[in-house]
């Protein structure tokens, strides 16, 4: 029996297993719903273990179990309770065809970690990344926006706009539901190294959610990933930024990078869009993109560079002292967007504490 059409039009095979989430159904299911992020299911027909957001070989290399993040919220949460609904069968297959994958490619230096893009890994690379990147911001539909319980202000996930990360969620599901992902569709990956300055922690996060722009540091690899741009940023970032930096970045400087990044994905011209054919006689599932022939940027917002650097770099606020005293004072200077922890006043890469520009 071929691939069929349900009436929400996702597509599903004879089995009832769903090749297809249409956007209907993954913001009913998935994104609103608890059902398994990969497959669906509802937590009372199969057996449910949950999925870690940051996975359990990855807490456990760098210390992480009883150490928390910090939610936009400002709640401290630890990581090894940071989970979303999984279903047994699907955390074991993305165990095997992910995360083991990717625990060896990354276990290595930044220069094994580009030869492992270099050498055809960007994909897993890349959809290890959006796993992340969708299981963080599917677990905010429990998180309140307000600590204060007697504040009805909502979840923190209500503010997301779900149709957007649809896209991102058909192309993670590929190792579940075999998928043609034409190289269009990918978006921007980079891979630095990363300098050791004093008491560097090996792992840092960051996501900007508006942008969907996300940067990961594990020890001295950082990896920098747009989900929607098709490369735009990349296009960019290998022309102009990537030239001048003469050498290893700082944790500060990986922060400013990830702005970078997003920035650039947020005034592209014109966005590429996004598309599933499915071919339910042949039982094709392939996800195509449209874009401009050569991705343009449409103006620069340095008020949204300013508020993106400080939610990047706003936390170590206290090591900027050139810029004021207090944290009131450092934020105005950071918002006028026109701070760089990355240039100094002649435009050279800044080598060495990034803590002494001005």
């Amino acid at each position: 029996m071929a691939w069929t059409k349900t009436d929400d039009d996702s597509i599903v095979d004879d089995s009832g297993k769903v090749i297809y989430f249409s956007t209907q159904r993954f913001i009913k299911d998935i994104a609103l719903g608890n059902c398994c992020f990969i497959c669906g299911a509802a937590p009372d027909t199969k057996p449910f273990n949950d999925e870690h957001v940051f996975p359990k070989w990855l807490l456990q290399r760098y210390g992480l179990f009883a150490r928390t993040i910090t939610l936009p919220n400002g709640r401290p949460v630890r990581y090894d309770r940071h989970t979303v609904p999984c279903c047994e069968q699907c955390n074991t297959l993305m165990g095997r065809r992910i995360e083991q994958p990717m625990s060896r490619a990354l276990d290595g230096s930044p220069h094994a970690v580009q030869d492992f893009v270099a050498s055809g890994g960007g994909l897993e690379l890349f959809v290890w990344m959006g796993l992340i990147y969708l299981k963080l911001h599917l677990k905010n539909k429990t998180n309140r926006k307000v600590l204060d319980p007697r504040v009805d202000a909502g979840m923190i996930a209500d503010d997301y706009d779900w149709y957007l990360l649809h896209h991102l969620h058909t192309v993670i599901r590929c190792f579940y539901a075999d998928t043609v992902i034409e190289p269009e569709v990918f978006g921007s990956l980079m891979v630095y190294p990363v300098r050791v300055e004093g008491s560097l922690d090996e792992f840092d996060f960051g996501d900007l959610h508006a942008t969907q722009t996300m940067m990961l540091r594990l020890g001295r690899t950082a990896i920098f990933v747009v989900f929607d741009d098709s490369k735009g940023a990349q296009s960019y970032i290998q022309h102009t930024m990537y030239p001048r930096l003469t050498g290893p970045i700082s944790e500060l400087q990986a922060r400013e990078i990830m702005v970078e990044f997003a920035m650039l994905n947020f005034h592209l011209k014109d966005r590429p869009i996004y598309q599933s054919l499915c071919d339910t006689e042949k039982e094709e599932h392939t996800i195509i993109a449209r874009l401009s022939e050569k991705p343009e940027l449409d103006g620069w917002d340095l008020d949204a560079r300013g508020q993106l650097m400080w939610d990047a770099i706003g936390h170590a606020w206290s090591t900027f002292p050139s810029l004021g005293s207090t944290e009131e004072e450092v934020k105005r200077a950071v918002l006028t967007g026109k701070i760089s922890v990355l240039w100094d006043d002649n435009g050279n890469f800044i080598l060495g504490d990034a803590k002494a520009w001005k």
